[in-house]
């Protein structure tokens, strides 16, 4: 990346005997244009795609230019992991648990009676950056002053920073100097990356402060015992218990010499604390899903007003709740016509046997699997498989009861409608001697996903009623959705959920028994199966409990491996695959939607070129049900020479989805300024449009709700961009390359009602947004990619 006039004495006259000499090359400051380190920055950020280098003779026509030199040329890129900040951060109290105290509210300070507190932290770096990283924590400490600023203070005598740099992920502590009694003092941290040269990259601050005081006096970490069926997690184990939903019983103490009036508590998820008069106090706590959880306890004496005293936090591990009573895959492990039920309690399982032309497809929702439980990659990948059900006679049905339907129970499915329903189509049921005791599936009338509940096994001639919940929105045909559906027997009501969030609940109290087999795609009606459902099904899972709101939203973010997500792929251009006006879906998707060039658009073979007047390319959508997770990705190249003539401010659509109102989401360009830089080649300057990448929402007034790139786009580079909806967090995150930009954003879905297009956006129901540029392709999947590492593998060029 610079010019070197040597030979290094091997020229045509040299002696061929010297010793090998290298040639090193370095940045040239006086062609920063040309530099390697600005280069492979830039490329490590993932502005471009693809980085290729090559060494040239001064006259390559030259039979002498390369006659000494071998051919071993080896470029050495020394790099250090970007970091990323430090989380958790805190100080860890007396009683210690897993997890180190922090308080983010100067109101709560935390109290501590060691005047020389040990701070601890765990240090990151950003994606891909983790192996032989080399990291340190800096911690900051103020104290808040008479007139409410704040003050650095002196650290200790060793400094700021942890004496040895540890590797990704390793927690370190830092013992500080001592400090006044009576203060309020605040810290935080960041994470430090060192090269090998003692140098370093340092993250941003963690998040917020971490507040707290020193009192000796105060009372000191009560004693808190935790009751089976959980346990305490000590350093080196932490097994599982209960369930979630299932109460957690604590005992609250004082230590020897403290007299305690009231204990503050609160656990890991709440936002909120709760009280408990008394000296030796019992409490219940509700965790709401399976996992890691802690518990914070403060006590409080008569002392004044009342003083609060030192934390004791206590760490838990609550267990999945059970295993499920019927799943079905319909994958590989389905022989002939019958699925296997994969539930792991062996005596509840039931398989399904398809009937009336049911059979399996490639349209699985799990997608590609590449790798195991354990993220061990696989040694060919599998295509995961669903359902196909014609909508008149095919169904599947195991042969036996599946659910106790007089208790609580949870049923849930991904159901997919290859057209708009007629009549009533129910994709879960169970029979009972004349009718099912619940219908989960679409309901003509209101045109909404239901769940309906009978208030009796009636015949006939019997009258009967039933309660029911409709979606709030009215299905996206063609596209996967969650349907889950749930009888609470404690609350006696029905809760009916889609992709995961509650649309609402309704009374029911008169539960029954329903003795007969699961139907999947139809339902018994008065002694008679009716409400076939055409379309796809997959993943039927049931319960025999009320799954926890939390719980229900993890179904809607299905994980084939730790680190990757379930992603089933829908659509896939590619423009070299496109003829005249038409690009096809590829096989790798199979759904069947093609992209239309409009406008004047064009082919050149490798990309859709898009003039930013009038260009565009379209398919019929909505393509993915927007309020349900997604990810989409495209390579793109702007047109620069276009771009310039754009004003400051201007917007355009690299690819989205059109809504009633302008955008449900997409990728976009903003212009943000033109800068003029001089062209060396011919000594004029020249226009250069600068701007950033945006993905998510571009409202009516103009605004965005959208995260936004922290670079805009190299100058005639194609940039991989990628978009992920999380439905499960409501986050958005864009990626460049495989290097997520920034952290995910809060978004609210909207969904989508119009067609997909490429090269233009809707806004007030008006096309608009043209962007110049060329689209190489895109592809859309249903599901939210969950790491960087499935980013860079899936979508990778």
């Amino acid at each position: 990346m610079g010019d070197r006039w040597v030979s290094a004495g091997r020229g045509s006259l040299c002696d061929p005997d010297s010793p090998d000499a290298p040639i090193e090359f370095n940045d040239n400051p006086e062609e920063s244009n040309e530099n390697l380190t600005p280069t492979v920055q830039s490329f490590a950020a993932g502005k471009f795609s693809r980085l290729t280098l090559e060494i040239r003779a001064h006259d390559e026509s030259d039979a002498s230019a390369w006659k000494r030199f071998k051919n071993d040329a080896v470029l050495a890129v020394d790099f250090v992991g970007l970091p990323e900040k430090p989380d958790p951060v805190g100080f860890q109290p007396p009683q210690a648990g897993i997890t180190p105290d922090c308080e983010p509210n100067e109101d709560m300070a935390a109290v501590t009676s060691d005047p020389t507190p040990s701070f601890r932290a765990t240090p990151h770096t950003k994606p891909g950056g983790g192996e032989d990283a080399q990291l340190k924590v800096y911690f900051d400490v103020d104290v808040k002053n008479a007139d409410n600023t704040w003050s650095d203070v002196t650290p200790p005598a060793g400094g700021s920073l942890n004496p040895s740099p540890v590797g990704d992920n390793q927690p370190v502590s830092l013992e500080w100097s001592n400090l006044a009694e009576g203060k309020l003092y605040r810290f935080h941290a960041w994470t430090w990356s060192y090269y090998g040269n003692g140098s370093h990259l340092s993250s941003k601050e963690s998040d917020g402060f971490c507040f707290f005081k020193i009192d000796k006096t105060a009372p000191k970490a009560p004693k808190v015992t935790i009751e089976t069926p959980y346990t305490q997690c000590t350093t080196n184990a932490c097994a599982p218990g209960g369930a979630p939903g299932e109460k957690v019983d604590f005992t609250f103490e004082p230590v020897a010499g403290d007299t305690i009036s009231l204990y503050m508590y609160r656990l890991s998820t709440d936002e909120t604390w709760s009280t408990k008069e008394g000296s030796t106090v019992s409490v219940e706590v509700t965790p709401p899903r399976a996992g890691f959880y802690s518990l914070y306890v403060i006590p409080q004496d008569d002392v004044g007003i009342g003083r609060r005293g030192e934390r004791t936090v206590i760490d838990f591990m609550v267990d999945d709740g059970g295993v499920r009573v019927g799943e079905w895959h319909f994958n590989d492990e389905g022989e002939g016509d019958t699925a296997v039920d994969s539930a792991t309690k062996e005596d509840n399982a039931d398989n399904a046997a398809l009937a009336g032309g049911a059979k399996r497809d490639d349209h699985g929702r799990l997608g590609l699997i590449t790798h195991d439980d354990e993220d061990v990659p696989l040694s060919a990948p599998v295509t995961d498989q669903a359902l196909t059900l014609n909508g008149t006679t095919s169904y599947a049905a195991t042969s036996g009861q599946v659910l106790e339907t007089r208790a609580s129970y949870t049923i849930s499915t991904w159901a997919r409608l290859t057209e708009a329903p007629t009549h009533n189509s129910t994709v879960l049921s169970q029979d009972g001697t004349h009718r099912s005791p619940f219908y989960l599936g679409y309901e003509h009338s209101a045109g909404r996903w239901a769940l309906r509940a009978v208030n009796k096994d009636a015949p006939v001639t019997d009258t009967w009623s039933y309660a029911k919940v409709d979606s709030v929105d009215a299905p996206t045909i063609g596209a996967w959705t969650l349907l889950t559906g749930v009888y609470d027997s404690e609350m006696k009501e029905i809760r009916l959920y889609v992709n995961g969030r509650l649309q609402g609940a309704k009374p029911y109290t008169t539960a029954w028994a329903a003795t007969g087999p699961l139907q999947i795609g139809r339902t018994q009606w008065s002694d008679t199966y009716s409400d076939y459902f055409k379309g796809n099904v997959d993943e039927p899972t049931i319960w025999q409990r009320a799954l926890q709101p939390e719980e229900i939203a993890d179904l809607a973010q299905p994980m084939n491996s730790p680190n990757r997500a379930a992603v089933e792929l829908v659509a896939n251009w590619s423009a070299d695959h496109g003829s005249g006006t038409t690009i096809p879906d590829g096989a790798a998707s199979g759904y069947g939607k093609s992209l239309t060039l409009t406008g004047g658009a064009s082919l050149d073979g490798r990309a859709i070129v898009l003039d930013g007047v009038d260009d565009a390319a379209t398919a019929s959508g909505p393509m993915v049900d927007d309020t349900g997770s997604f990810t989409v990705t495209t390579l793109a190249a702007l047109d620069p020479e276009k771009l310039a003539t754009k004003p400051v401010g201007y917007t355009g659509q690299v690819l989205g989805q059109r809504t009633a109102d302008g955008s449900a989401w997409g990728i976009w360009y903003k212009q943000t300024a033109v800068e003029y830089v001089t062209n060396w080649d011919t000594g004029l300057d020249e226009a250069v449009p600068v701007g950033l990448w945006y993905f998510g929402r571009l409202n009516t007034d103009g605004t965005f709700s959208a995260v936004a790139s922290a670079a805009g786009p190299v100058e005639d580079g194609a940039v991989r961009l990628t978009g992920v909806f999380n439905a499960a967090e409501g986050t958005i995150s864009l990626y460049l390359s495989s290097v997520r930009t920034g952290d995910p954003q809060t978004f609210t879905a909207k969904i989508g009602s119009g067609d997909f297009a490429l090269g233009k956006g809707s806004s007030d129901g008006t096309w608009d947004h043209y962007l110049p540029a060329r689209v190489s392709e895109a592809r859309l999947w249903v599901g939210a990619m969950a790491s960087y590492e499935q980013v860079e593998e899936t979508v990778r060029d």
